[in-house]
């Protein structure tokens, strides 16, 4: 394989946000967009889980066994929103691994649109369009053609 064949980052020394297409680009800062929002909106919800005994109205160990779910649940959420930016930097450099777990965390988290939309229309709407438009601009040829290209040591990757 001649260098005139092997492009990206790891050869050109280009930042990956110089030697990506356009269609990442877009995917890369959707992706971070969603997971800044999301690990918000888990550490918020975590932390008004305190206040939910209160608009409930449970007690005692009720209450306690509500507040752990719900502060648990909403570390989770904010968990896998950084996975999601981990792998949005991976996806960028052109890893494959990386387009295909933003790929399937992005369907579960369509499918989790569906109960938001009972909630919170508006916002439910806007994150499935950001999800769905993230998932496709992966898939784009320019994007296929650039996740296709060669690495210099797959191995250490």
């Amino acid at each position: 394989m001649s260098d005139d064949e092997l492009s990206g980052p790891e050869f050109t020394d280009e930042p990956a946000l110089l030697a990506s297409p356009l269609e990442v680009k877009i995917s890369f800062w959707l992706w971070i967009a969603e997971g800044i929002l999301t690990v918000i909106g888990g550490l918020g919800f975590a932390l008004i889980a305190g206040a939910i005994p209160l608009v409930v109205g449970v007690e005692n160990s009720e209450a306690a066994a509500l507040v752990g779910l719900f502060i648990t649940a909403g570390v989770l959420i904010a968990l896998v929103a950084v996975l999601r930016i981990v792998c949005a930097v991976f996806m960028l450099r052109g890893r494959v691994w990386a387009r295909n777990t933003l790929t399937v965390l992005g369907v579960i988290g369509l499918v989790g649109v569906y109960y938001e939309f009972l909630s919170n229309p508006g916002t439910a709407i806007a994150h499935a369009l950001v999800a769905v438009v993230a998932i496709v601009t992966m898939y784009l040829p320019n994007s296929n053609a650039y996740f296709r290209r060669p690495f210099p040591a797959s191995e250490d990757i």
